[in-house]
C-alpha cells in the first residue's frame, strides 16, 4: 500500500543541513574559545609594570589607596632610570 505523505524521505534535504550546523558549531566552539583565551588573558610578561597593577585593581585585587601608593612608587622608580 502507498501512503502519500509524510514519509522516510521527507526529511532528508534537512539531515546535511543539520550536520553542517553541528560542525560549524563545534569548529566556532575550539577556535572561539582560544581566540577568547588568547585576547583576554594576556601573560604579564607581554605587560608593562603599570598594565599589571592596573590591570590588579581593577579585578579588586587592590583597593584604590593601595594603587595609587604602587603606582606613585612604580613611576618614581621610573624616572629615576
Amino acid at each position: 500500500m502507498w501512503h502519500y505523505g509524510y514519509g522516510y524521505g521527507v526529511g532528508f534535504p534537512f539531515f546535511p543541513l543539520l550536520w553542517l550546523i553541528f560542525w560549524v558549531v563545534v569548529v566556532f566552539l575550539i577556535f572561539g574559545r582560544k581566540h577568547h583565551w588568547e585576547k583576554h588573558h594576556t601573560t604579564q610578561k607581554d605587560m608593562t609594570a603599570e598594565e599589571v597593577l592596573s590591570d590588579r585593581f581593577a579585578h579588586g585585587e587592590i583597593d584604590e589607596k593601595e594603587y595609587e601608593h604602587r603606582l606613585e612608587v612604580l613611576r618614581k622608580h621610573s624616572k629615576k632610570s
